[in-house]
């Protein structure tokens, strides 16, 4: 799988359609689910990004799975300009739990998702 380009400072929303092993559809995310997506610059490293579904950076589909994407990641300008300005691969890692509080909740699925951050031409 290759990496997700973000570009820092621009608007922008990535799709990702996540699926089980063996699985010709993908998942729904039926209610209530939560999901929590950290960004570092390494496995251990300085937390860069994080998105919610309580922040509504992250939405989960539960209608129409089959025609994916299931889940939506969201930066608005102002988001995305605290991205390093650099070019840099980070990671990230999404969880999905099975209630409307990401922080009570059992974690179902764990997704690591890479990042090539792409920086912007500052004037």
């Amino acid at each position: 799988m290759a990496n997700i380009q973000l570009q820092r400072g621009q608007k922008q929303q990535v799709d990702v359609t996540f699926k089980l092993a063996g699985a010709t559809v993908a998942l729904d995310f039926a209610e209530p689910n939560s999901a929590e997506l950290i960004i570092r610059r390494s496995l251990t490293g300085a937390i860069i990004d994080t998105l919610t579904t309580a922040d509504n950076r992250i939405v989960l589909y539960s209608n129409a799975p089959d025609a994916g994407p299931n889940i939506n990641l969201h930066w608005n300008t102002a988001q995305s300009t605290k991205l390093p300005n650099e070019s840099i691969t980070v990671i990230g890692d999404l969880k999905i739990a099975n209630n409307a509080t990401f922080a009570s909740g059992e974690v179902l699925y764990h997704i690591r998702l890479t990042f090539d951050i792409i920086p912007e031409v500052i004037a």
